[in-house]
């Protein structure tokens, strides 16, 4: 007998190999400028598909969202362009994204990893969606963890997993974690201090596009952007009170407060226009020191066009390469810095 999760399971297989039988013809010939700006378009997801448990929901992510071949051939291009740092020796870096709630982007985002590490020689990616893999042992092969949105990763770990983890980072593991890693961690304490950020909400919707500032344009992490704050497309989010700390942290980009669009586009949230008002520093990239550890954190990539976007693929990679030890930077925290200096986003017409 074929029960009712059974039945949406099979539903879920049959919607995205479905989706996915279609996308060839529709991949051939040159790629339009909106494909480049928002993607292949998609069908409609299952009902309730980001309440499935993990097997049906990892199909959906791994079906119905992966990448086209425009979208493969995207990547392909913007990786082409990238420039890394050569290693002292060959680096491992372990790509997690199982998660509880799903970003679409995931199996793009897999995508753009697994191409970054062999066609730069900075890593040998290797993709789990496996919690036992964050062990002492397994953790032991591998040079950096890559947290590819996976929100709440902290429950599937368990508590020999956050351990785990914990441990390999203060001993000197790195870490990277891509923009919902930060919305994990609600109640583990330790966790929230490892990213040093939990989310609380996201008034800079998915569909707009915002301001960004660097600080510390001449930060080695920053050199990529030419020493210019960018505009970008992407969701971007607010942190629970007492999870972020600028003395924890040394603030690599924010948003642009001194771009009035921040405050008054019509893509803000209707419920927290209120907070996008606030005066205050809204941090978007980061890194630090967790014990011997490196941590580097970005909250792109909400979105799955993102993952080829040449400026977005630089940063990840400078990241990566930090968190493996490979490209030394200063990470004195931002609120122990005397003077910040600040490169703003250019004005343009929206």
């Amino acid at each position: 007998m074929v029960n009712r999760a059974s039945r949406r399971w099979l539903a879920t297989l049959i919607v995205a190999g479905s989706w996915l039988a279609g996308t060839s013809l529709a991949a051939c010939g040159e790629i339009s400028p909106k494909v480049r700006a928002f993607g292949s378009p998609r069908s409609r997801a299952p009902a309730d598909w980001t309440r499935f448990d993990w097997e049906p929901k990892k199909a959906v992510l791994l079906g119905q969202y992966a990448p086209t071949d425009q979208e493969l051939e995207l990547i392909d291009e913007a990786v082409a362009g990238l420039t890394a740092h050569t290693p002292p020796r060959p680096r491992k870096v372990l790509v997690y994204y199982r998660c509880r709630y799903p970003h679409s982007s995931i199996a793009t985002g897999n995508a753009s990893f697994t191409r970054i590490g062999p066609a730069t020689g900075a890593y040998e990616p290797t993709l789990s969606d496996d919690p036992a893999d964050i062990s002492a042992a397994n953790l032991a092969e591998f040079d950096a963890v890559l947290l590819n949105n996976t929100t709440d990763f902290e429950q599937d770990l368990g508590a020999d997993g956050r351990q785990a983890l914990l441990d390999y980072v203060r001993g000197g593991g790195g870490l990277v974690g891509i923009h919902a890693a930060a919305d994990s961690c609600k109640r583990w304490r330790e966790g929230q201090a490892l990213i040093n950020g939990v989310f609380r909400c996201h008034p800079w919707l998915s569909g707009g596009t915002w301001a960004f500032r660097l600080e510390s344009p001449a930060h080695p992490l920053n050199l990529s952007f030419d020493g210019r704050g960018f505009w970008h497309r992407d969701e971007v989010y607010i942190y629970r009170d007492g999870t972020h700390s600028r003395d924890r942290s040394r603030v690599l980009i924010s948003l642009d407060p001194d771009q009035p669009h921040n405050r008054e586009a019509k893509q803000l949230h209707e419920k927290q226009k209120d907070l996008a008002q606030e005066d205050v520093p809204r941090p978007v990239a980061w890194i630090h020191r967790f014990g011997e550890g490196r941590v580097f954190y970005s909250n792109l990539g909400h979105n799955n066009t993102t993952f080829w976007h040449p400026g977005a693929l630089q940063h990840y990679l400078d990241g990566i390469q930090f968190a493996l030890g490979d490209l030394e930077a200063d990470t004195t925290p931002s609120g122990e810095l005397e003077l910040t200096e600040y490169a703003p986003a250019p004005d343009r017409e929206l």
